[in-house]
């Protein structure tokens, strides 16, 4: 729906439209006669629990979070009559100010947008579904760029400033002039000598005139006018017209900043077993399933000589080198008043933002760097400055993200990616011995300013989709805790909502789901949107109320066998023992590593110099592509197509180059079982499983039952 003007809900009745079917609200600029009944509309929408997105210039998203406050109280008590509250239907819409040119879709109507001159901020919008094509240019005068945005489009709704009231004695030429010549009350808008060139211009079919400040128009006079300019058909608007298209454009049901959030690759390059390196694993052996085990959207980027580097996939451009510590107050001024690359509209990144740019080629030894967790072609990485008693790893990058819990029982803290050693923690804001700002380093960034925001949807089958970045999850996790190995062979073998091709995520994908407004200290919850699940567990000292660390299937180049340890990321709180106390120590939502192995009866144990909890059997989520193909057989390398800027499916490899999906215990009695007794002996056993079948076959009976396949021979 585009603007909301005085009889919006009165029309919307009468056409029989439930507001509930409605996917977004866009509005071309904020003249009360175009926004005057949003309001009741919005809260109709929140209150039926619309996914919608809001959308428009500035201050759209402001006029959201005021009604919001406005209207809280009215809101949480007509929630409360259905057991919900505000944070339940808050992250169902996405309100945002619309600048540069991005496009974004609303199921999949594509919409791009340009701003056009009027009185003030005002956008024109396109929207292009199949091969049809509609352009609202809103209120406006000439503008050169409306015939930009409508070249060739089916129809052009524009303002009809200028048209010819029926009986009206003026001088009908007096309304060819340019828009110098108006009359003043007409300087907002167009004349029909403006409206009929850009028509023109844009080689539009249809020309429709709507937005009439009198009820009769003189259609003939008007007509002679316009022909001067412009040739194709023209329509003149009426209240609940419906327009013919050649074919009906189908909407999804799913509204999204559609692949808005492309996750880049980890970038992992090679293979790990709990304690070596190892050769590539192949479908049915140990470790198979592990990051390098699947290939996804490639990091690209490019120098542009100017200080700025531009990340292909996400659509973002970054500040080259960080230059001196700050403090978030300075980094914010800092990008306030930045003109990098002669771009004005840069910003301190959010906490996805700045971990897009991680990349687990990196290496650690405890404080020592080895290599870098960020592409230093392209990036300056500084180290900790040794001088002044810093440690090598001392040089913590900060996001915008702050904690919404506290760390060290009482600091206000601020997340940050540890690019030297492979990381995200909060850190404090402020020094604790001198209450001072704490500085640190911020990399700048700007563009795609949807990055990092997800769209849910709850498919109903124990599955859960994100249509921002393309991937589908599992909706509640494996619900006990499992080392390394165990999680990855999990992954692989679970059958879920109809699919098998399941797999244990990446240390960004895993991240990206991440809810940095939730944690056990204020939202009593794991920081996760609640259409997911989480198994609420004990911590170390026995209390109740925390959530697990989740596994990946990213290695974490650490320590002294840096093949030894294993990416997770808290959902619950990262908990530390510091003095012989349990405490939060770096914040819900935080990446570490743990061990891949060790015996469950020595853990949980604590590490490092904050007592960080390692407790090795973590849980797991699992994750797929939402387009992966369910064809199990073997597709050749070629056949496999990815699109640019978009979310690349995630595709398993072996060593002979081939896509292939990993076999689920069904599958293997499909293709092995051949008396059909349910198991698999050790004479039906073919390939990698033959090779290992003693390994698998725990009770030594000669068979391998689906309960020993899919656990660890220990």
């Amino acid at each position: 729906m585009v603007d909301m003007g005085n009889g919006t809900q009165a029309n919307l009745n009468k056409n029989n439209t439930k507001i509930k079917a409605i996917d977004g609200f866009l509005f071309t600029h904020h003249h009360l006669d175009h926004n005057e009944e949003f309001t009741p509309i919005f809260i109709q929408s929140l209150l039926g629990g619309n996914s919608i997105i809001v959308a428009g210039p500035k201050p759209t998203a402001t006029m959201v979070d005021n009604i919001l406050s406005i209207y809280e109280e009215d809101i949480a008590y007509r929630l409360s009559k259905s057991g919900r509250s505000i944070s339940d239907v808050k992250t169902n819409f996405t309100a945002k100010d619309l600048t540069g040119n991005t496009p974004f879709y609303i199921g999949d109507i594509k919409i791009t947008y340009t701003a056009v001159n009027h009185a003030i901020a005002t956008f024109a919008y396109r929207f292009d579904a199949g091969k049809e094509s509609i352009v609202i240019s809103g209120d406006l005068t000439y503008s050169e760029s409306l015939p930009i945005l409508a070249n060739n489009a089916d129809y052009l709704i524009m303002d009809a400033g200028g048209a010819i009231e029926l009986g009206e004695q003026r001088n009908a030429a007096k309304s060819n002039n340019n828009r110098k010549s108006t009359k003043s009350r007409e300087k907002a808008h167009v004349n029909l000598a403006e409206s009929s060139q850009m028509a023109k211009e844009a080689n539009v079919k249809n020309l429709v005139l709507s937005h009439f400040n009198f009820t009769y128009v003189d259609q003939e006079a008007t007509t002679v006018e316009i022909r001067k300019n412009y040739s194709g058909t023209i329509i003149y608007g009426e209240d609940l017209m419906s327009l013919p298209l050649k074919q009906n454009s189908t909407t999804s049901k799913h509204s999204s900043l559609k692949d808005n959030y492309p996750i880049v690759d980890t970038n992992v390059q090679g293979f790990y077993s709990d304690t070596e390196e190892i050769s590539r694993p192949s479908a049915g052996d140990s470790f198979y399933g592990q990051d390098d085990n699947y290939t996804g959207n490639q990091p690209l980027y490019t120098d542009n000589g100017d200080g700025t580097i531009s990340d292909n996939v996400t659509g973002l451009m970054w500040e080259q080198d960080m230059g001196t510590k700050l403090t978030l107050e300075e980094a914010t001024q800092k990008a306030k008043n930045a003109k990098l690359g002669s771009y004005s509209d840069w910003r301190v990144p959010t906490i996805k933002e700045l971990y897009s740019l991680i990349q687990f080629t990196g290496k650690v030894k405890g404080a020592t760097a080895i290599e870098m967790f960020i592409d230093t072609d392209y990036f300056n990485q500084p180290l900790g400055g040794s001088k002044i008693g810093e440690r090598e790893i001392d040089a913590q990058t900060w996001s915008s993200t702050v904690y919404v819990g506290k760390t060290m029982r009482t600091d206000a803290t601020i997340f940050g990616v540890n690019f030297v050693d492979g990381r995200i923690k909060g850190y404090p804001k402020y020094n604790p011995k001198t209450g001072a700002d704490n500085k640190m380093y911020f990399r700048l960034v700007r563009g795609n300013t949807d990055y990092g925001k997800n769209n849910f949807i709850d498919n109903g089958d124990g599955t859960v989709s994100d249509y921002a970045t393309g991937l589908m999850w599992q909706k509640t996790d494996d619900g006990m805790g499992k080392d390394w190995e165990e999680a990855l062979r999990y992954a692989e073998n679970i059958e879920l909502g109809s699919h098998s091709d399941w797999r244990l995520p990446n240390a960004k994908e895993l991240q990206s789901i991440v809810d940095y407004t939730r944690s056990p200290q204020t939202t009593h919850s794991a920081a996760i949107n609640p259409v997911f699940e989480a198994t609420q567990i004990k911590d170390p000292d026995g209390n109740p109320g925390q959530y697990p660390f989740y596994w990946t299937s990213t290695t974490h180049l650490d320590g002294q066998n840096p093949s030894a340890h294993a990416v997770y990321v808290a959902f619950g709180e990262a908990q530390g023992q510091m003095n012989g106390r349990l405490m939060d120590v770096h914040g819900a939502g935080a990446q570490r590593s743990d061990p891949k192995s060790g015996n469950k009866q020595d853990y949980p144990q604590y590490f490092g110099p904050q007592g960080d909890v390692r407790y090795v059997y973590n849980y797991v989520r699992s994750v797929r592509d939402i387009n992966h193909t369910e064809n199990t057989e073997t597709i050749p390398e070629e056949s496999v197509q990815t699109t640019e800027h978009a979310p690349q499916n995630r595709q398993r490899d072996n060593s002979q180059g081939l896509k292939t999906a990993a076999p689920s215990f069904k599958k293997m009695l499909t293709n092995m079982d051949v008396n059909k007794d349910g198991k698999i002996a050790k004479s039906e056993a073919k390939g990698k499983l033959k090779e290992n079948f003693d390994q698998r076959d725990k009770n030594n009976d000669g068979y391998i039952t689906e309960e020993e396949l899919i656990r660890r021979n220990r």
